[in-house]
């Protein structure tokens, strides 16, 4: 009803008015571009634990999907592995592919697979790493062995050291 009203009032003073709709049929119904998946991209994500405070925070610049079943294929085959007390205790001071599944195999905690969470979308991996170390940094208590890939110089370029306290 607003645009019958200002059409009104621009006629008393002898202006032309034409309206242009919002939203279209055009508009509603047609999607050249496919929809895409937002595990898709690069990422910066966070894997909870189910019971433990601590999280993974990794940042992978291929698909997310395929990086999170490398995390839980590990996970698994180490995992449904039959140990002996020795044997238990050795696998205890090895490290592993993934720190997810180190502290899995130090603390027999089991991973929220079905409820990570996607931190940030990067394509650029130089941007990614800074923000995996910002992410590592403000996320704490976590499980990652170290805070981040950027945190000294290369190739003359120097990357950011960032500190954070909670």
């Amino acid at each position: 009803g607003v645009s019958d009203s200002v059409q009104r009032v621009f006629k008393k003073h002898n202006i032309a008015v034409a309206m242009k709709p919002h939203q279209t049929l055009r508009n509603l119904l047609v999607h050249p571009k496919d929809k895409y998946d937002t595990y898709e991209f690069a990422t910066v994500y966070l894997d909870p634990m189910r019971n433990c405070e601590k999280s993974y925070i990794g940042e992978t610049g291929r698909n997310f999907k395929t990086r999170l079943s490398e995390h839980r294929k590990e996970v698994e085959s180490l995992g449904n592995r039959a140990y002996t007390r020795a044997e238990r205790k050795q696998s205890e001071t090895e490290w592993h592919k993934s720190a997810i599944t180190d502290h899995v195999m130090q603390h027999n905690h089991v991973i929220n697979w079905d409820e990570p969470k996607l931190l940030d979308r990067e394509s650029n991996q130089r941007i990614r790493q800074v923000k995996e170390a910002i992410h590592i940094r403000r996320n704490t208590p976590n499980m990652n062995r170290d805070q981040g890939r950027i945190h000294k110089a290369s190739k003359g370029k120097i990357f950011l050291s960032l500190a954070f306290s909670p």
